[in-house]
Formats: structure tokens, sequence, C-alpha cells
């Protein structure tokens, strides 16, 4: 069984995808659902009657309470009955409950906590830059449901050395895998409690999209930055830019990114992400192409790869259960699951002692 860090902060739905109906979503191993009170607050709630175990997700709200479809009964945004139609008076019914997770919208996003209650704290949320300055980005999202454990994809992220194999077109035209990784500098930062890897290029012409809808040639050097921040357990905050060499970084072109995933088993996950952009903000071609270029690189590139990874590992959920053999690129998402692992056991052993200071930088290959 898998162990999942719980005093922290998951992705469960984005906030338009829950309006007059209830959403259903399995998360963390747990059928689970959500529906907004009378004011448009998100209650999240198991997915199960405890009378018939019937899904409250196919019930209907009603003012602040969700009604089970079989039977009538209703419950509350803590989890309690507060209604039981076939007893005089409709009153609560004590011994029926379900239970309810803590929830917090932010960034277009509704957020839930599996842990302790009494270790609830809004400041795990990290402030993701981009998305806290809507006046400078605009934004196009998406979610995936991918067939694999979320930590590989955590480590599809946090190593970006695959783009040069499996997303040709992330490239300038004209240059090899080993050309690009060439002239590619990394250096890894790690942190108390996040893995920084840092990545930029140099002396070469812009990536293809930059191209495509920002209006670099193929022929003037450039650099571009691509900065993935990864806060445990697996959320990613990705700076990506390009610019011309020798200007200033704020002229160029900037596509950061969120990344949130969230298991639905131990064997399945569901990926939400948020793009930006500071150039062509209120341009719906843009909108498009953006879409359009993920959809290849996300879910026609990626999500297949981590998909035929898991189908090799059958049903092991951990890969460094198998002992692979690693790369100097890996360590980026080596030392993610290390301190995943690390605050994990912090957790269940019942201390959540700050780590110790750790090298702050190291080179990579």
């Amino acid at each position: 069984m898998v162990s999942y860090l719980r005093n922290a902060w998951y992705a469960a739905a984005y906030s338009d995808e829950v309006g007059d109906a209830p959403l259903a979503r399995t998360l963390l191993d747990q059928p689970m659902m959500i529906y907004r009170r009378a004011d448009g607050r998100a209650v999240m709630l198991a997915d199960r009657c405890p009378h018939r175990f019937a899904p409250l997700s196919e019930g209907k709200v009603s003012g602040d309470e969700i009604q089970c479809p079989y039977h009538g009964l209703r419950f509350g945004p803590d989890g309690a009955c507060a209604h039981n139609p076939h007893m005089k008076g409709g009153g609560p019914l004590k011994a029926a409950s379900v239970a309810a997770w803590p929830v917090m919208e932010k960034y277009g996003i509704i957020w839930f906590w599996p842990g302790a209650p009494d270790r609830l704290d809004e400041s795990l949320l990290p402030p993701i830059a981009f998305l806290e300055r809507p006046e400078r980005f605009s934004v196009v999202k998406g979610l995936l449901h991918v067939r694999g454990n979320y930590e590989l994809i955590v480590d599809n992220l946090l190593d970006l050395s695959h783009a040069s194999y499996i997303h040709p077109q992330f490239a300038a035209s004209g240059f090899s895998a080993e050309q690009l990784l060439a002239a590619t500098t990394q250096r890894l930062e790690r942190r108390e409690r996040s893995i920084v890897n840092h990545r930029i290029r140099r002396g070469l012409p812009a990536p293809g999209p930059s191209q495509t809808m920002f209006g670099f040639d193929n022929v003037t050097p450039t650099e571009t930055r691509s900065t993935m921040t990864w806060h445990p357990p697996a959320l990613l905050d990705f700076d990506a830019g390009t610019w011309i060499e020798g200007t200033p970084e704020d002229e160029g072109a900037h596509i950061p990114q969120l990344h949130a995933i969230t298991p639905e088993t131990a064997l399945s996950s569901h990926y939400f992400f948020v793009n930006g952009r500071n150039r062509r903000r209120d341009d719906a071609e843009i909108d498009a192409m953006l879409l359009d270029f993920f959809d290849v690189a996300f879910r026609q590139q990626d999500e297949p790869m981590i998909e035929a990874v898991q189908r090799r590992m059958g049903q092991v959920s951990d890969i460094m259960d198998l002992d692979p053999i690693l790369l100097a690129t890996d360590a980026a998402p080596v030392s993610a699951r290390r301190l995943l692992a690390k605050l994990i056991a912090e957790e269940q052993a019942g201390t959540v002692a700050p780590g110790e200071p750790q090298e702050a930088v190291a080179p990579l290959g």
C-alpha cells in the first residue's frame, strides 16, 4: 500500500469544474465528491452514504447540504447527517456521518488537506508568482488522467533532458539532441522543503514554439531558461523564458507553468497544468496554439511514455524498488523522492522537525 504525505495540499479540481452539480473524483485512493454551498464555498466529502453506500455525488444539493439519491439522507459540510426523512420531524441521524476534508480555493483550483486538522497550514501551498500577477500573464489550463504513479510524472518534469528526445518540437530546428544538451548548463539546489533544477541554454536560436508564437527567428542566438521547482508532494513551479542574448531578460517571452499532480490511486494520477504567457496575452489564436502544443507534449508524448514505464513496472508503484540504473540527470528526481520519503517517515513517526541544512548547490553532469 502506498504511503502518501498527508499534511499537504493537493489539487482536487479546477474551480470551474464544480458548479450546480456535485463532482465525483477519486483522490489518494478515496472516492470523494465536491459540491458548493449556497454561498459558493466548496465542500469535499467522502462519496459514499453510510446507509447503503450509494454515491452521494449522484444526489442533489439542498442549500448547504447534499442529499443521498437513494433514501434521501442529507449531509452537511462537516459530514454529519443533518436530515433523516424517515424519522418523525426529519431531524439529524446522529449515528450517520461521512468523512469531510478541509478545502481552500486559490489560483482557480480547489485544494484539499488530507492530513491532521490541527496541522493544517495554508502556507504549505507555495505562492506561484505568475498566478499572483494576472495583470501580466494570461493563462490556459488543462487536466490529464495518467495511468501511472504520480512520482513518475514528477520524475519526468524534474529531468527535462528527455525533451530533446521525446519533444523534438521544443527545440530550434537543425540541432541534434547532443548539440542541445551540450549547450545546456544545469544546476541543482536542494532546499529544506523543495528541490530546484536550474537549466539554461545559451547560444542557440529560440525554441520552436517561441519562434512560432512570439516572433523569434531561427538564427539569432538566445538564452532559454527552464527552472523547475518541486514542492512536496507533487507541485511543480516551472519558470520558463527565452530572450535574445545581450538583452534584458524581462524583455523576453516568458511562459511559466504550474504542474499539480494528485494521486488517484497508487498506479494512476490526475495531472493539472496551468500555463501563463506575457506576450500576445489577449490573442485567442495563441490560446488555441498553446493548448494544441501542450496536448502534443503532455497527452501525446509524455503521457504514453509514463504509462509505458508503469506497464513495464507492473503493479510496483515505486520505481526505486526495481533498482534502476541512474544517470547524472536523475539527480533532481532522486533528490525529490528522497526528501518526500523523509517527510512521509517523519509524519508517520509523529515528528515534523525541519530537515538539516543540505548542500546548497550540486552541479549535474
